[in-house]
């Protein structure tokens, strides 16, 4: 495996949605909370690297049995939920996700038998 050290610079959440925000719109209170919550997230991530840099993939368990680093689960925990706060922000003019082919189909026949 490669350098981790060489990941590059930190992640910045909170620049990157504000580079895409229209300038004549401002977030609502609900999305400045997860504008926090996101830059949080990023350095907690940042750190969690930073330490899996420093001591690697591997470690080694209470019984001398080498194992998989318990910082690789808890990135992946980390990863997934910015993910899941960052769809919490939508930019104006993104389309709001369709439901699932088969609520739709479902909500169809309900209404044709009614």
């Amino acid at each position: 495996m490669g350098d981790l050290r060489a990941v590059g610079p930190a992640f910045d959440p909170r620049a990157v949605l504000e580079a895409a925000l229209p300038d004549d719109l401002e977030w609502d209170e609900r999305e400045v909370v997860l504008l926090g919550v996101l830059e949080r997230q990023a350095r907690h991530i940042a750190a969690l690297e930073a330490e899996l840099a420093t001591h690697g993939y591997l470690d080694t368990g209470s019984k001398g049995q080498v194992r998989v680093s318990p910082l690789v689960s808890e990135l992946r925990l980390q990863y997934a939920a910015m993910a899941r706060v960052a769809e919490a922000i939508r930019l104006p003019g993104e389309a709001e996700k369709p439901k699932a082919v088969r609520h739709q189909r479902a909500a169809r026949r309900r209404w044709d038998r009614a």
